[in-house]
C-alpha cells in the first residue's frame, strides 16, 4: 500500500452531536444475487450521500467480509470473543462480532437518521440489522457517570501514528476499531460517593479531569492506560499502545443507558489486551476494573476501518 494511504476522515474529523452506529450481517451466504460489485456500489451511494449532507461517516468490516474485498487484510485481525471474568463474579464482556458497521455523525439529528435509513433500507436484500444504537454528545463530552470521556486520548500530533497501521505494512492507513454498547447501572452508581467514584475511574469528576497522584487496584486506569514497564495506569515508564477514543452516551425509551464505546488502534493486540485486563485476566493481581461492576458490554465486535483509498477502489 502507497504511503499516501490516509485514514477515514470520520476517525479524526469533528465529533457531531448525533450519532447513529448500525451493525449489519448477512442471514446466510448473502443470498441469491448477492456480489461484492452490489455491495460496494452501495456503499458508495451512502458515502457521496454523507458527503453532500456534510455527515461523516465510518465504514468497517468484519474479518469474514474484509476478506473477501481484499487481500490488503491486517496480519492481526479476528473476531470478538466474549471474556469471562476470573473471579468467579459471573462479569463477562459478551461478543456480538457482526460483518458491517456504519457510523455516521452530524450536527442535525434528522441528517443522521435520513441518511442512516436510506442505507439501511438499500442494504436489506442482503443485510439485516444486527443491533443499532443512536447517540449523542452529553455536556463537555461527558460520560452519563459524570466522568470526561476520552481524557487520555493522545494529541492532535500522535493521534494518526496511534490509530492507523503504518506505511509499509498489510492494510496501511486504515485502524483496527472495538465497538461496544455498555450498560449504566446508574442508580447505583449514585449512590457511590463522589471521591469512591474517583478512584474507581482514576480521576477526578467533571468539573475536574486530573489523574489522581494515587491509583487504587481496581482503577479503571490502572487497566486500560498500558505501561511500558507493566505498572499500569501508574506514572514511572512511558504509554505504550495508545488508542484514540470517540465514544458517546446513549439512552432508550425503556430507560436503559449507557455509552457507546468506539476505539481505534494501528493493531488489535492491545485492544484484546485492555479488555483482559479489565476482567481481571494477564494481571499480576487478578483485580478486575471497578467499572465493571457497575457497567456491562452488552454487545462487541472487532472491525477494521480501511483506509480512503482503499474504500475508493471498493466502492468504486
Amino acid at each position: 500500500m502507497s504511503t499516501a494511504s490516509t485514514s477515514q476522515r470520520a476517525i479524526f474529523a469533528d465529533l457531531g452531536r448525533s450519532q447513529w452506529y448500525l451493525h449489519l450481517s448477512r442471514p446466510s451466504a448473502g443470498g441469491s444475487g448477492f456480489d461484492l460489485g452490489w455491495l460496494g456500489a452501495v456503499l458508495g451511494e451512502a458515502r457521496a450521500a454523507c458527503t453532500s449532507a456534510s455527515l461523516e461517516l465510518l465504514l468497517g468490516f468484519g474479518p469474514t467480509l474484509l476478506g473477501e474485498f481484499s487481500n490488503d487484510v491486517p496480519d492481526d485481525f479476528g473476531p470478538y470473543e466474549t471474556i469471562e471474568s476470573a473471579d468467579g463474579s459471573g462479569r463477562r464482556a459478551v461478543g456480538t462480532q457482526e460483518e458491517l458497521l456504519l457510523w455516521f455523525h452530524g450536527s442535525r439529528t434528522d441528517d443522521v437518521w435520513k441518511a442512516q435509513y436510506d442505507t439501511r433500507i438499500s442494504l436489506r436484500p442482503h443485510f439485516a440489522v444486527a443491533r443499532e444504537t443512536p447517540a449523542f454528545v452529553y455536556g463537555e463530552s461527558l460520560d452519563m457517570t459524570g466522568f470526561v470521556d476520552g481524557v487520555g486520548n493522545p494529541d492532535d500530533t500522535e493521534r494518526v501514528a496511534v490509530a492507523t497501521v503504518a506505511a509499509g505494512e498489510p492494510g496501511a492507513g486504515g485502524s483496527h476499531v472495538i465497538a461496544q454498547r455498555w450498560v449504566h447501572d446508574l442508580g447505583a452508581w449514585k449512590r457511590v460517593a463522589t471521591g469512591e467514584q474517583e478512584d474507581i475511574i482514576g480521576r477526578r469528576k467533571w468539573p475536574g479531569t486530573d489523574k489522581l497522584a494515587v491509583q487504587a487496584p481496581q482503577s479503571h486506569l490502572r487497566h486500560v492506560e498500558l505501561r511500558v514497564d507493566g505498572n499500569h495506569g501508574l506514572s514511572g515508564s512511558p504509554e505504550r499502545d495508545e488508542m484514540w477514543r470517540r465514544s458517546t452516551p446513549y439512552a432508550f425509551h425503556d430507560g436503559t443507558v449507557g455509552l457507546y464505546f468506539l476505539g481505534f488502534s494501528a493493531s488489535q493486540a492491545p485492544l484484546r489486551e485492555r479488555m483482559r485486563l479489565m476482567y481481571g485476566l494477564d494481571a499480576a493481581d487478578g483485580v478486575r476494573d471497578g467499572l465493571t461492576d457497575f457497567s456491562t458490554p452488552v454487545s462487541g465486535s472487532y472491525y477494521f476501518a480501511p483506509s480512503q483509498q482503499t474504500l475508493d477502489a471498493i466502492c468504486g
